[in-house]
């Protein structure tokens, strides 16, 4: 059984990562923030493959962000993990190193009809491919380092405690080419998840 504490833990811990930064779209998009939280309305625990990487997440995470990825790991195997994607869409490679977890949103443990939060996580040696989307985001990375790929700008290393703000349908991806899984907070401007939209249909590497 997942306690409140544990849900309202990560809540707050997640909310505060975003509003501790010079972004303004992630004060803008955080400021709908709620603080209801509904442990009572949670769907059924979903695990997937990825998760098996959570014990090498907690290693790897900096002071900054160890007691909230401590918080997720601890309660993991509770909690409903979900993928957007098929294998048709990006190979079963892909699948077996990619999940995320909402928590908040119109079906997530804290209530919200206008955005999304909520934790990606992927597996070492992986592409996510340059993607786009009209919502709204911004990324905080909580454990691990990873080559982007940012708008028109070349791959580059980023590393936990970087915010990355995507705009509306600005191409995005990202590669766990540093033999580490990546753990990231998420935040869109949005209301339900969508579907990317893929820059090109290379298959993964």
């Amino acid at each position: 059984m997942i306690k409140k504490h544990d849900i309202t833990t990560l809540s707050d811990g997640l909310r505060a990562l975003f509003v501790d930064t010079d972004i303004e779209a992630a004060h803008r998009i955080s400021a709908s923030w709620p603080v209801a939280v509904s442990v009572e309305c949670l769907p059924t625990q979903r695990d997937l493959p990825v998760t098996a990487w959570l014990p090498q997440v907690v290693a790897n995470a900096p002071d900054s962000t160890a007691g909230l990825v401590k918080v997720l790991t601890a309660i993991s195997d509770k909690l409903y993990w979900q993928q957007t994607y098929s294998q048709d869409d990006l190979g079963q490679h892909f699948l077996d190193r990619y999940g995320w977890f909402m928590l908040v949103g119109s079906d997530a443990p804290v209530k919200n009809t206008s955005i999304l939060a909520g934790f990606l996580l992927l597996g070492p040696d992986v592409e996510y491919p340059v993607h786009k989307h009209a919502a709204e985001e911004v990324y905080v990375i909580l454990s691990g380092s990873a080559s982007w790929k940012i708008g028109n700008a070349d791959w580059q290393l980023k590393s936990a405690g970087s915010i990355i703000h995507n705009p509306s349908w600005q191409p995005h991806g990202m590669r766990t080419d540093r033999c580490e899984p990546l753990l990231i907070g998420f935040l869109w401007n949005a209301d339900e998840v969508e579907k990317s939209q893929m820059a090109a249909n290379d298959a993964l590497k």
